[in-house]
Protein backbone atom coordinates (compact mmCIF):
# COMPACT_ATOMS: atom_id res chain seq x y z
CA UNK A 1 0.00 0.00 0.00
CA UNK A 2 1.80 3.77 -0.79
CA UNK A 3 1.13 6.41 0.36
CA UNK A 4 -1.55 7.55 -1.68
CA UNK A 5 -4.25 4.85 -0.83
CA UNK A 6 -3.13 4.92 2.52
CA UNK A 7 -3.92 8.96 2.65
CA UNK A 8 -7.35 7.75 0.55
CA UNK A 9 -8.61 5.20 2.83
CA UNK A 10 -7.57 7.54 5.93
CA UNK A 11 -9.76 10.40 4.50
CA UNK A 12 -12.64 7.36 3.77
CA UNK A 13 -12.54 6.27 7.54
CA UNK A 14 -13.24 10.10 8.64
CA UNK A 15 -16.03 10.82 6.38
CA UNK A 16 -17.29 7.63 7.17
CA UNK A 17 -17.37 8.52 11.07
CA UNK A 18 -18.70 12.16 10.43
CA UNK A 19 -21.75 10.66 8.49
CA UNK A 20 -22.12 8.32 11.16
CA UNK A 21 -22.40 11.03 13.97
CA UNK A 22 -24.34 13.04 12.05
CA UNK A 23 -27.22 9.92 11.23
CA UNK A 24 -26.88 9.44 15.10
CA UNK A 25 -27.65 12.59 15.94
CA UNK A 26 -30.47 12.83 14.02
CA UNK A 27 -31.90 9.32 14.73
CA UNK A 28 -31.37 10.30 18.66
CA UNK A 29 -33.39 13.91 17.77
CA UNK A 30 -30.44 16.24 18.16
CA UNK A 31 -30.73 19.19 19.91
CA UNK A 32 -34.58 20.12 19.00
CA UNK A 33 -36.21 16.99 21.01
CA UNK A 34 -39.81 17.49 20.99
CA UNK A 35 -42.37 16.08 23.47
CA UNK A 36 -45.83 17.12 25.38
CA UNK A 37 -45.65 17.87 28.75
CA UNK A 38 -48.92 17.61 30.80
CA UNK A 39 -49.30 19.61 33.87
CA UNK A 40 -53.23 18.60 35.75
CA UNK A 41 -55.08 21.70 35.93
CA UNK A 42 -55.87 20.99 40.14
CA UNK A 43 -51.95 20.52 40.46
CA UNK A 44 -51.33 24.01 39.17
CA UNK A 45 -50.02 26.46 41.50
CA UNK A 46 -51.93 30.39 40.63
CA UNK A 47 -49.94 33.59 41.25
CA UNK A 48 -49.70 33.22 45.44
CA UNK A 49 -46.64 32.99 47.21
CA UNK A 50 -44.68 30.89 44.42
CA UNK A 51 -45.99 33.72 42.40
CA UNK A 52 -47.61 31.22 39.89
CA UNK A 53 -44.67 29.22 38.58
CA UNK A 54 -44.51 25.42 38.29
CA UNK A 55 -42.30 23.05 36.86
CA UNK A 56 -42.11 19.54 35.30
CA UNK A 57 -40.05 17.95 32.66
CA UNK A 58 -37.58 21.18 31.64
CA UNK A 59 -40.71 23.44 31.37
CA UNK A 60 -41.53 26.13 33.72
CA UNK A 61 -45.82 27.12 33.11
CA UNK A 62 -46.33 30.22 34.53
CA UNK A 63 -49.97 31.07 36.00
CA UNK A 64 -50.25 34.80 37.12
CA UNK A 65 -52.42 37.65 36.38
CA UNK A 66 -54.88 35.59 34.25
CA UNK A 67 -52.15 34.76 31.80
CA UNK A 68 -50.48 32.00 31.71
CA UNK A 69 -47.08 31.45 29.80
CA UNK A 70 -44.97 28.23 29.05
CA UNK A 71 -41.04 28.66 29.16
CA UNK A 72 -38.60 26.17 28.24
CA UNK A 73 -36.31 26.20 31.69
CA UNK A 74 -32.81 25.71 29.78
CA UNK A 75 -30.62 29.12 29.27
CA UNK A 76 -30.13 30.16 26.39
CA UNK A 77 -26.46 30.63 26.90
CA UNK A 78 -25.26 27.16 27.21
CA UNK A 79 -28.47 25.32 28.16
CA UNK A 80 -28.24 24.99 31.90
CA UNK A 81 -31.73 24.35 33.91
CA UNK A 82 -31.91 27.64 35.56
CA UNK A 83 -34.00 27.63 38.78
CA UNK A 84 -36.98 30.29 40.27
CA UNK A 85 -36.21 32.45 42.95
CA UNK A 86 -39.16 33.43 44.80
CA UNK A 87 -37.38 35.72 47.13
CA UNK A 88 -35.74 37.27 44.32
CA UNK A 89 -39.31 37.02 41.81
CA UNK A 90 -36.41 36.05 39.25
CA UNK A 91 -34.85 32.69 37.24
CA UNK A 92 -31.51 32.28 37.64
CA UNK A 93 -29.11 30.30 35.85
CA UNK A 94 -26.74 28.15 38.32
CA UNK A 95 -24.00 27.94 35.85
CA UNK A 96 -23.01 31.46 34.52
CA UNK A 97 -25.31 34.00 36.45
CA UNK A 98 -28.10 34.66 33.52
CA UNK A 99 -30.95 36.28 35.32
CA UNK A 100 -34.42 36.16 33.44
CA UNK A 101 -37.95 38.07 35.37
CA UNK A 102 -40.88 36.64 36.38
CA UNK A 103 -42.12 36.06 32.77
CA UNK A 104 -38.63 34.81 30.93
CA UNK A 105 -37.31 38.13 29.80
CA UNK A 106 -33.75 38.44 29.75
CA UNK A 107 -32.10 41.01 32.38
CA UNK A 108 -28.57 40.58 32.91
CA UNK A 109 -25.80 37.93 31.77
CA UNK A 110 -24.19 36.12 29.06
CA UNK A 111 -27.46 34.66 27.59
CA UNK A 112 -28.45 36.54 24.36
CA UNK A 113 -32.23 36.74 24.73
CA UNK A 114 -34.71 35.41 27.17
CA UNK A 115 -36.21 31.58 27.77
CA UNK A 116 -37.90 30.71 24.85
CA UNK A 117 -41.79 30.75 24.95
CA UNK A 118 -43.65 27.37 24.43
CA UNK A 119 -46.92 26.48 22.94
CA UNK A 120 -49.60 25.23 25.21
CA UNK A 121 -52.95 24.03 24.62
CA UNK A 122 -55.88 24.21 27.53
CA UNK A 123 -57.70 20.87 27.58
CA UNK A 124 -60.78 20.30 30.41
CA UNK A 125 -58.49 18.67 32.88
CA UNK A 126 -54.50 19.83 31.94
CA UNK A 127 -52.72 21.95 30.16
CA UNK A 128 -50.17 20.07 27.38
CA UNK A 129 -47.12 22.31 26.76
CA UNK A 130 -46.01 21.32 23.36
CA UNK A 131 -41.72 20.79 24.61
CA UNK A 132 -39.27 21.72 22.50
CA UNK A 133 -35.83 21.61 23.18
CA UNK A 134 -34.11 24.34 21.57
CA UNK A 135 -31.45 24.83 24.16
CA UNK A 136 -28.83 27.57 23.42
Amino acid sequence: MNRRDLFVLGAKVILAGFVGFIGLDFALGGNNTKRLVRFLKDEIKKGSNNDGVNYKDSVFLIDRDNKIVALNAHCTHLGCIVKWHNDKKEFICPCHGSVYDAWGNRVFGPAPRGLYHLKYKVEPTEIVVDYINKMA
